[in-house]
């Protein structure tokens, strides 16, 4: 009887211990505070943290009118942006967070367009172009695609990244 009662108090003992260790091990709110990155951050690393996990902070700048699947978070100064697909248990976003500033946690992803694929659109676009006339559409499309064959350049890629995260929570910042 004796050594039944010394083994329970062992069992409770390490029960205890266990519980402990796990509570010490979820991030606390204050940690999570601190690994929340920029837009500037999260892109300057993108190339390096694709697939991984991130938390960044940015302004909502566009909801999708139509599903609300989609919004697209501008940095500080406003020359930069992500867009946020909702995945997993994130259904959506509401159309009333445009204007906020949101903490964002999702899985950062990547869309290569590849040489080929730019050729082939800027083909579509002179054609376009030929056939109406042109107009401001067809000018800041041959811009972009300029922009993209730029950084093609500048950074010996034979393709242009585009970077955008599979959102899975967002918090409104207060």
């Amino acid at each position: 009887m004796k050594y039944l009662s010394l083994l329970a108090m062992c069992l409770m003992l390490l029960s205890c211990n266990q519980k402990s260790k796990q509570k010490d091990s979820a991030p606390k709110q204050a940690e999570i505070k601190q690994i929340v990155q920029t837009i500037d951050q999260v892109m300057q690393a993108a190339e390096q943290n694709v697939g991984k996990q991130v938390h960044f902070k940015g302004l909502v700048n566009h909801v999708c009118a139509h599903s609300g699947k989609r919004c697209i978070l501008k940095n500080t100064t406003g020359d930069l942006s992500i867009r946020v697909e909702a995945t997993g248990n994130l259904e959506g976003f509401n159309k009333e967070i445009a204007g906020n500033d949101l903490i964002v946690t999702g899985t950062l992803r990547e869309k290569r367009l590849d040489t080929a694929y730019i050729n082939e659109w800027e083909k579509d676009i002179k054609s376009k172009h030929d056939a109406e006339e042109g107009g401001e559409h067809c000018s800041s499309e041959m811009a972009n695609i300029k922009e993209m064959r730029d950084w093609m350049k500048e950074n010996n890629k034979d393709y242009y990244a585009i970077y955008f995260v599979d959102g899975t929570s967002y918090e409104v910042v207060e």
